[in-house]
């Protein structure tokens, strides 16, 4: 059975959050149970989501106060292979197979060495599978962001051209139109850096494979920008133009970008 780069990452990092439980002695058992499973002959996701599930049984263990060796018996990994269905025939395909192909059993695992970077919240540990779902309240907060970023931006420019004696005319309007495009420009340019960066989400996709460009994603993007700008253009004049001191503007850059983690951060939950 395949797996997609997805679900094999969103299964691992519930591993690591699992094993950022446990005391030490407990990881080395973990550890030793993540080997014998992803050296065995049953397919990925099996392995991974058997992982996770020992893992999820060692962590109780644990919080009962009870050795957690105990619940694998006295071999090891004979236990491993029983409950991962895995007969001493297929082993023996499984050990010819790795011989010819050895790179199935050296991918990369949540072994102890990383139990360094483990210890984590378990909120922390499952943000990277909930980050990548885009809710109105996303797309405001890159919106605020780059908002925040244009008034810097200009209060900064016109404070050091204050201070240097020039013109600081040009550095004390913003017309409304110029934050609508910053806004879009912002949620245009987040979008189509991380579609860049989108890797394959298909079941039983190579998770090895090359990030793809998704040029739909991208064209998607621009065209709302163009739009933005096409429609907005002629409306320039007729829109509100604000006048702000150099200092002004900076000051509300400074508390839009002070704000973002409040407003937009995760709430820590009890």
């Amino acid at each position: 059975m395949g797996i997609s780069y997805k679900k094999l990452k969103e299964i691992q990092n519930r591993q690591i959050t699992e094993m950022s439980r446990m005391t030490p002695e407990n990881v080395k058992l973990y550890d030793q149970l993540s080997t014998i499973a992803r050296h065995s002959p049953a397919d990925e996701r099996t392995q991974e989501e058997w992982i996770l599930s020992a893992g999820r049984a060692i962590v109780q263990a644990q919080q009962d106060n009870k050795p957690a060796r105990e619940l694998y018996g006295p071999d090891l990994e004979q236990e491993v292979r029983a409950q991962l269905g895995v007969t001493d025939t297929a082993l023996e395909t499984a050990d010819v197979d790795a011989e010819a192909s050895p790179s199935r059993s050296s991918r990369p695992s949540a072994s102890a060495s990383a139990y360094k970077n483990a210890k984590i919240p378990e909120q922390q540990a499952t943000e990277t599978t909930e980050s990548v779902k885009r809710t109105p309240k996303w797309y405001t907060m890159i919106a605020w962001a780059a908002l925040s970023f244009v008034m810097l931006i200009q209060g900064g420019a016109g404070l050091f051209v204050g201070w240097t004696g020039g013109d600081t005319e040009a550095f004390q309007h913003i017309s409304l139109f110029s934050l609508i495009v910053a806004a879009v420009g912002g949620i245009a340019l987040v979008e189509m850096l991380r579609r860049l960066g989108e890797r394959p989400d298909d079941e039983g996709a190579d998770r090895n494979a090359v990030p793809k460009v998704n040029i739909r994603g991208i064209v998607i993007y621009i065209v709302v920008v163009v739009l933005v700008l096409f429609v907005g253009y002629p409306l320039r004049d007729k829109l509100p133009m604000f006048t702000l001191a150099p200092w002004l503007s900076a000051v509300i850059g400074v508390a839009g970008l002070a704000t973002l983690r409040p407003f937009f951060g995760q709430k820590k939950k009890a």
